[in-house]
């Protein structure tokens, strides 16, 4: 059968899979410029996890899993903690651990509940939707085989290799073919190696950088180069090569979502968008489609909502009678990670996803779904012009099956009809001129975080975790700080802290301190020390750049 993984990857990679003597078999489906097409290894390796998993749903009484015998039990169990809040505050949060249009009859459901609670914002890319929707009207790209016509490709901190790696294969053919890859980052990532220049650059200057460029060459007035590329940290060789290779071909601008996620992300991304339209390459410009632009919208309207900042401090002061959390794990991968735990800690919550997880280990029941290799769906790459619909691989229990059953048990109608298609509307340039936003100059490190390979919002693979407990350090501010391979370093801001083996290495820039995302460290993660900080858009929140103060451990 076609399958597609839609996984949190942007890409939506086309397989063709079948149950071989009970175990699943995949192969690539092929492209129009790769025959043989091919299946991540991370998709390989989730596969292998959640395939006929032992896992099962439990409901957690005096610090103790109960198992339930079927499925059946546990999605009624479900039912009746639901109905015992029917009347109470709720707290509801669906994550983009598993993406899929058919995901969405989880918003139908919980919005029959007249006190639910939906979080108004994203983690994900709001920031630049919002950049986009105010440059253009619509955040649609254009077809990225256009990239085949380029003469240079520009990745402002898109790390391909590891969160789109359909799109890094793409690049890799391309690059065969003569394409010149520039990879501009503060840290040198595995997209780097493929790039035939890597340009590091501090961290939120992104956008400095784009307004720079603009000015020298003619583009636009009114930015003060010099200023913007001392900022920047940008060396006049590297911004002279940008220059050579923006004026002298066809440029395409890949933006990666990280950039977003800056405090001024939203004018980070508008500023690439004004250098790519001036500069004559709009039909070049990706950013990220929406997953669902193919069809109507489901519809959905909560009574409540909760700002995205301000939702784990509310959670931890017991404002909600219940938390419903379904393929989101908040207590690793949002802000303010430490209020996350606390607030799941003291009020009742439900999780229902493929794994459990640090979000799960406090949950007073856990339903466990078979995720996308059980759920019928449909949907759209971020990237690509694909749009794909599939079957369930097994028979486990499904998103779908699970809100099917609570709709009837519950007495709340969710329409579960196929959805109407919808044409996307083409994007049209508004010219404005956008004044470039200075990060703040704190003196401190910046902190940033970098996605594994193996990654997934949702989840992490507990046997990967070992080996990745680190923060990763420049040579002179270790130097600076005696800190050697091995040290013991604990990284803190106003909000928490957390502990990791340093690694002393030339891929971090100066003065920025790197450890992996939804990785748990010797002490707490990462999101502990991330403030809940809302992004220049208003409804995203900050993930790069949080100044931190770094110490060994004696």
């Amino acid at each position: 059968m076609r399958f597609f993984c839609s996984k949190d990857c942007p890409d939506t990679c086309a397989i063709e899979a079948e149950i071989v003597n009970g175990k699943p078999v995949f192969k690539g489906v092929a492209e129009s410029w790769q025959k043989t097409g091919f299946v991540c290894s991370k998709f390989k390796v989730f596969a292998e996890r959640e395939i006929g998993t032992s896992v099962r749903s439990y409901r957690r009484i005096d610090g103790n899993n109960h198992y339930f015998d079927n499925d059946e039990a546990a999605v009624g169990a479900m039912a009746e903690m639901l109905e015992q809040y029917r009347h109470k505050k709720i707290l509801y949060l669906k994550g983009s651990g598993s993406l899929g249009y058919n995901m969405g009859y989880w918003d139908r459901l919980m919005s029959g509940f007249e006190h639910a609670y939906k979080i108004k914002g994203s983690v994900c890319d709001v920031t630049g939707e919002d950049a986009h929707e105010a440059d253009f009207g619509t955040p649609l790209n254009p077809p990225v085989e256009n990239i085949a016509d380029c003469d240079t490709a520009i990745l402002f901190g898109k790390n391909a290799a590891v969160v789109s790696q359909h799109l890094f294969a793409y690049l890799k053919e391309l690059k065969k073919h003569g394409l010149k890859i520039i990879y501009i980052d503060p840290i040198r990532t595995k997209t780097a190696d493929i790039a035939d220049r890597y340009i590091p650059i501090r961290p939120a200057c992104d956008g400095l950088l784009a307004a720079a460029l603009m000015t020298s060459l003619g583009l636009e007035d009114g930015h003060d180069t010099e200023k913007c590329l001392s900022r920047a940290g940008i060396s006049a060789e590297d911004f002279e090569y940008l220059k050579s290779s923006i004026s002298s071909g066809r440029t395409a601008f890949i933006q990666g979502f990280g950039i977003q996620r800056n405090p001024n992300g939203m004018n980070i991304v508008r500023l690439i968008n004004r250098l790519a339209v001036k500069s004559g390459n709009e039909r070049n410009l990706f950013y990220g489609h929406a997953s669902k632009r193919y069809w109507k919208g489901l519809g959905v309207k909560f009574n409540n909502s909760v700002p995205i900042n301000e939702v784990a401090q509310r959670l931890a002061e017991g404002e909600f009678d219940l938390f419903v959390n379904v393929a989101a794990n908040p207590a690793m991968t949002f802000a303010d990670a430490k209020n996350w735990m606390k607030g799941i800690e003291r009020t009742p919550t439900i999780v229902v996803d493929v794994q459990p997880n640090r979000t799960s280990e406090n949950c007073d029941l856990f339903i466990r779904t078979g995720g996308i290799f059980a759920q019928q769906d449909l949907m759209a790459s971020y990237f690509f012009e694909h749009a794909h619909s599939r079957d369930r691989l097994t028979n486990e229990l499904s998103d779908t099956d699970i809100v099917s059953r609570l709709s009837t048990l519950l007495n709340i109608p969710v329409n579960m009809a196929e959805p109407e298609s919808a044409i996307p509307e083409g994007r049209q340039f508004r010219d404005e001129f956008v004044r470039p936003l200075f990060p703040e100059e704190h003196g401190r490190f910046s902190l940033m975080s970098m996605s594994h390979h193996a990654y997934l919002n949702s989840q992490t693979l507990p046997q990967i975790a070992e080996g990745l407990k680190k923060a990763y350090i420049n040579p002179a501010d270790a130097a600076e700080l005696s800190v050697a391979d091995g040290d013991v370093l604990k990284i803190s801001t106003e909000t928490g802290c957390y502990t990791a083996y340093a690694e002393i290495s030339g891929r971090v820039s100066p003065k920025v301190i790197m450890s992996w995302k939804n990785i748990p460290m010797l002490e707490g993660c990462i999101n502990d020390a991330i403030p809940p900080i809302l992004t220049d858009s208003g409804n995203g929140l900050v993930y790069y750049g949080i100044p931190a103060d770094v110490a060994k451990v004696l």
